[in-house]
Formats: structure tokens, C-alpha cells, sequence
């Protein structure tokens, strides 16, 4: 993943270059015709061009704007999944006794807190959901972890039973076990809030009938331009082409933020770093590196 702004052009370049080459060559057939004066018949009001286009412009903002607001809702929600695992930690360290009995299990639960946010990432991007978590649970909790059908509510569901067992024997009092299940739930709708906008799409008649009448525009542009030269026509159109393609593409690689593409949330870097702030919590010294981004797509 992409963690800093950068606008990812050989990806760009990779889903737009077959439509651009058409574009290019519709464009410079005309641009040769228009030299010779034989769309002179063909020309067009450049008024009866604009209209349609500030249409289409809206809806491409309002496209735009809707598919923003569902990637900075997932980053809302990791934000908020960031400071409950925090707090997670921190309400296990201050209501459990300093009792050495009980150190082992606060790390098993602090590090199984850890293992949720990678095996989340993982279960958001139809992964292998226990690929990251080695190293942070036991092999047989890992095992039996394989045969569910949802990683992160399993551990979740765990750390519910072990709540219970530490209230049983009276390590926890009422007041506390409220607080911790509090947390827990607080996980459990940021998970469901994760799952809603990764499994809810985005209409797919709106964006065909936007594409359409997108295309329809860049392919009526040059009959507006028909009075200048050539050379005026081919750039002015094909830089409209780009502007247009280029904007409606990145509305489409924003509105779903969890399929490990370089505009998504960047939730294994997020991961690493709850794991870290667990491992310091717990004052242990052997912290990990933070997790690496990918090498961006600079802006030439």
C-alpha cells in the first residue's frame, strides 16, 4: 500500500491506455479532416457542447465526492479501531492485579488484540486471514482458527470467554468487566462498519450511464472546435479526454477502500503500528519495525 499522496500513473496508464489510443487516433482522424475542410457540414454550436459537459461535470463531482466519502469513512474507522486497541491494553493493565499469575494471560489478550487488526486486513481483502499472525498467537489457537469462517470474530469471541473466566474468579469486578466489554463491542461495530462498505456496491447503473455519457462527450468535443486549425482541435480534445477518463477513474479506485490497491486504507501499515503501541504498553524492548509502504508512484 501507498501510505503518502501520490497519483499512481503506470496504474493510471495500464487501465486507460487502450481507451486513450483509440481516443487519440478518433481524434487525429479528425484533426486531419478538419485541415482539409470536410466537417464543415459537421460543425457544431460550441454552446450545445458545454451544456452537456457541465452536466456530466456534476455528476463526475458528485461521483467523486461519494466515492471519497466512503474511503474516508474506512479510514474513520480504523482511526477509531487505533485508539480502542489502545485502550484495550491500557483497561487490562489498570483493573487486572499485578499478579504474576495473571502477566501471561494479559499478554495472550494484548497480542490477540494485535492478531485481530491483521487477520481484519486480511479477512477485508479476501486473504489468507492467518497469514500475519505467527507470531502473535499460539499454533494450536492458530489451527483451529483455519476452520472458521470469520478469523477476526472468532478472536474476538475469545476474548469474550477469557473476560468471563477472569469475572468468575473475582480478578474483574462488574464495573470493570462492563467497560472491557464495552471495548470489545466497540471492535465488533468497526468491524461490521468495515464489512458494510467493503460489501456494499456502489451502483453499477450509475457508472455505466456516466461512462456513457462521458464517452459520448469526448466524442462530440471536436465537432464544437471545427473552426480552428487542426493542431487546436487534436490537443484541446484529447486533453478534455484525459481530464475527464482520469477523474472518473480515481472516483472508481476510491470508493472501495479494501482491495489492497495503493489508494486504499493502509491497514496492514495501521496494523503494525497497533502492535507496536501494544508491545511498548506491555514495556517490552523488542519492538518491530514499522510496516514499509510499497514504493509510490511519483509524480513526474
Amino acid at each position: 500500500m501507498v501510505t503518502r499522496l501520490y497519483i499512481p500513473w503506470k496504474r493510471l496508464f495500464k487501465d486507460l491506455w487502450f481507451s486513450v489510443l483509440l481516443i487519440v487516433i478518433y481524434m487525429l482522424f479528425l484533426s486531419i479532416l478538419d485541415d482539409e475542410h470536410m466537417l464543415s457540414n459537421l460543425s457544431l454550436p460550441l454552446g450545445i457542447i458545454t451544456v452537456p459537459g457541465t452536466a456530466i461535470s456534476l455528476l463526475l463531482a458528485f461521483r467523486t465526492n461519494s466515492s471519497y466519502q466512503r474511503w474516508w469513512e474506512a479510514r474513520q474507522v480504523w482511526g477509531a479501531i487505533v485508539n480502542d486497541s489502545r485502550s484495550w491494553v491500557r483497561q487490562l493493565m489498570t483493573f487486572l492485579p499485578n499478579n504474576p499469575e495473571l502477566k501471561e494471560l494479559l499478554t495472550e489478550m494484548s497480542y490477540r488484540q494485535a492478531a485481530w487488526c491483521f487477520a481484519l486486513t486480511r479477512h477485508l481483502r479476501k486473504q489468507n486471514t492467518t497469514m500475519d499472525i505467527n507470531h502473535l498467537l499460539p499454533k494450536e489457537e492458530i489451527e483451529e482458527l483455519k476452520t472458521s469462517k470469520n478469523v477476526p470474530n472468532a478472536l474476538l469471541f475469545t476474548q469474550g470467554q477469557l473476560l468471563r473466566k477472569l469475572y468468575k474468579e473475582k480478578y474483574l469486578d462488574t464495573y470493570q468487566l462492563v467497560q472491557l466489554d464495552t471495548t470489545l463491542c466497540k471492535l465488533t461495530d468497526a468491524m461490521g462498519k468495515c464489512e458494510r462498505i467493503k460489501n456494499t456496491v456502489f451502483p453499477s447503473m450509475y457508472t455505466l450511464l456516466l461512462e456513457i455519457l462521458i464517452y459520448f462527450f469526448i466524442f462530440s468535443v471536436p465537432y464544437g472546435l471545427v473552426e480552428t486549425n487542426g493542431v487546436v482541435l487534436l490537443v484541446t480534445s484529447v486533453t478534455l479526454a484525459m481530464a475527464f477518463l482520469i477523474i472518473e477513474r480515481i472516483a472508481t479506485y476510491l470508493q472501495d477502500p479494501f482491495e489492497d490497491k495503493s489508494s486504499d486504507t493502509p491497514m496492514l501499515t495501521l496494523s503494525r503500528t497497533i502492535e507496536i503501541n501494544i508491545k511498548d504498553e506491555l514495556k517490552e524492548r523488542d519492538l518491530p519495525d514499522p510496516w514499509k509502504p510499497e514504493t509510490p508512484y511519483v509524480l513526474m
